[in-house]
């Protein structure tokens, strides 16, 4: 009989069993703390596009409806000026109502301030119209022109049409219901008007859309 091996007589254990690693449990949690935190962040910038869209107000619109210059002429570098304008303000939004608290309209020529007027609070219900009017610049104004702007102005007079620009400076509030938005938007209105007792003064103003911007 063959010689017993001693270590056949020896007790044999299998491989040991690792324990479990605290860096994977570590790892776990990190990984479901990440998702529950992206989960919640997308839910988030869900909910806020949704309200972004129901809520976002849409843009004021503006319109001059009529324009009269009855006089618009430099004699001396002094620019006399008489110009009356009438404004329609649409608010086209179903759920915010407007406040308009502190208003500023301004006219210029050529990018020179003629003139200003401020305009007393008033408010705007829902789907509705405001008109503002009358709204009369008289006087006259120290200019300056020199080079093309005089060629320009020439050019103008023989036409009997001249650019206007009126701009209007805001502080308002849109509410609808616990939400309010306190808006300084800007407004402008591009104008060409027609001098009243000018030799084409058949030509009429058209009503002319102004550029909103919140």
């Amino acid at each position: 009989m063959a010689d017993k091996q001693p270590y056949l007589n020896a007790n044999f254990y299998g491989p040991t069993v690792p324990p479990s690693s605290k860096r994977h449990r570590g790892r776990r949690v990190l990984c479901t703390i990440l998702k529950v935190a992206i989960g919640f962040i997308v839910g988030v910038g869900i909910v806020l596009l949704i309200l972004g869209v129901v809520y976002r107000p849409h843009k004021l619109e503006f319109n001059v409806t009529t324009a009269k210059l009855t006089q618009f002429n430099i004699t001396a570098n002094q620019l006399y000026y008489n110009l009356g304008l009438n404004v329609t303000i649409r608010n086209p939004n179903s759920r915010y109502r407007v406040y308009y608290d502190t208003n500023e309209m301004v006219v210029l020529y050529k990018n020179r301030r003629l003139n200003s007027l401020s305009l007393p609070a008033f408010f705007q219900d829902t789907k509705s119209s405001a008109v503002l009017s009358p709204n009369k610049f008289e006087g006259q104004r120290l200019i300056l022109l020199a080079g093309d702007e005089i060629v320009e102005f020439n050019s103008e007079k023989a036409e009997g049409q001249y650019p206007i620009d009126v701009k209007f400076f805001f502080r308002l509030r849109m509410k609808s219901g616990e939400v309010v938005l306190k808006l300084k938007p800007k407004v402008h209105c591009g104008l060409r008007v027609p001098l009243s007792n000018a030799p084409k003064s058949f030509v009429f103003f058209p009503n002319t859309a102004c550029d909103f911007q919140f």
